[in-house]
């Protein structure tokens, strides 16, 4: 009998394997003996990775019309690549936008809420939920409990301590 290192259960090896066996044989447990065996192994080659291209470099120049042949005698990998390809260049053009939008929207949303009477969240300020989950996300001075504090407390209790 031998013990799981992962789920601490009793097991017996199979007769096959014998004392090599590692773990009971559970899904999980052999996912996580597989990846500290990755870890271990990284840890024992931290340079494996890192001259990567250099190497793919130095064998396609050993194997001329690799990547051509290949393509050409796998068209569903061409065509599946195709398309991830046209998923990540839309992800990374809907990130830039994005990141674009709120660059130009800082100032103008910032100058309408410092601008505004009174800083409710329920004000009517018509920003874009994008500007509300935004501005909500970086003003830290900007407190929800604003109006009733406000209204149960009086002109003392100033919930905004942002200076501008």
């Amino acid at each position: 009998m031998k013990k799981c290192p992962y789920c601490k259960t009793h097991f017996t090896p199979h007769v096959k394997v014998g004392k090599r066996q590692k773990t009971c044989g559970k899904p999980a447990c052999k996912k996580a003996l597989k990846s500290d065996n990755n870890r271990k192994w990284r840890q024992r080659n931290p340079d494996y990775y890192s001259n990567g291209y250099s190497r793919l470099k130095d064998w396609l120049e050993e194997n001329p019309g690799y990547l051509k042949n290949y393509r050409e005698s796998h068209p569903e990998y061409v065509k599946k690549n195709r398309e991830a390809q046209r998923v990540r260049d839309r992800r990374k053009k809907l990130h830039l936008d994005i990141q674009a939008q709120l660059k130009r929207q800082v100032p103008e949303i910032t100058n309408q809420l410092w601008e505004s009477p009174n800083l409710d969240i329920n004000a009517q300020l018509d920003p874009k939920p994008l500007e509300i989950t935004f501005i909500l996300s970086t003003l830290p001075c900007l407190d929800m409990q604003f109006q009733l504090d406000k209204a149960l407390c009086g002109e003392e209790n100033v919930a905004i301590s942002c200076r501008r």
